[in-house]
């Protein structure tokens, strides 16, 4: 009976390596032009548009930002006042960028085209801001209806319990849909 032919093994080029890295900087270099900008302008851009979400629902909402960093200052149905300030954290900023450094980390080392993982950068950016347009107004609302002390746990409800989900969703689908289906022959 014949020795099981053995595949000849061919070096390693370097030029295997090359798109993953090029694949790498490229990347850093999306997410830092993505993102970047978005730490500068989104604490302000998102203040705009719960102030005029709420206005629009006849909720009175003043904003300042002598800080430095914007407030909201939401007149509640009891006459109360509910002061947020709108840090990094609560604007969403945080949990974006972790789904940008994760996807970064665990989706650019595959094999996939550069498009693709672009896309799916983006994608995400605009989930994450999109998710935290909606949030904060819904936050405010049940503290408007429900009284200052509810601020808490719907915070916490729609802040980072949340959070996670939308991070998880959004990362699997873009795994998923980077992984090299084999063909049956």
């Amino acid at each position: 009976m014949g020795a099981p032919h053995a595949r000849p093994s061919f070096p390693r080029s370097s030029y295997q390596t090359k798109p993953r890295v090029t694949h790498g900087v490229i990347a850093v270099a999306v997410f830092m032009f993505s993102y970047a900008p978005l730490w500068l302008s989104f604490q302000y851009l998102l203040t705009e548009v719960v102030k005029w979400l709420l206005s629009a629902g006849r909720i009175v909402v003043v904003g300042s930002s002598s800080s430095g960093t914007p407030l909201l200052v939401v007149t509640l149905l009891d006459g109360s006042k509910l002061s947020l300030l709108m840090t990094f954290q609560r604007c969403g900023l945080v949990s974006t960028t972790v789904f940008g450094l994760l996807l970064l980390l665990l989706l650019y080392p595959l094999g996939t085209s550069l498009l693709h993982k672009i896309a799916w950068l983006e994608i995400g950016l605009l989930i994450g801001l999109a998710w935290n347009c909606l949030r904060l107004p819904v936050t405010v609302l049940v503290s408007y209806y429900f009284g200052v002390g509810a601020m808490t746990v719907a915070d916490f409800l729609t802040g980072p319990l949340t959070d996670v989900f939308w991070t998880v969703v959004v990362w699997s689908c873009a795994l998923s849909t980077s992984v090299p289906r084999k063909r049956g022959d």
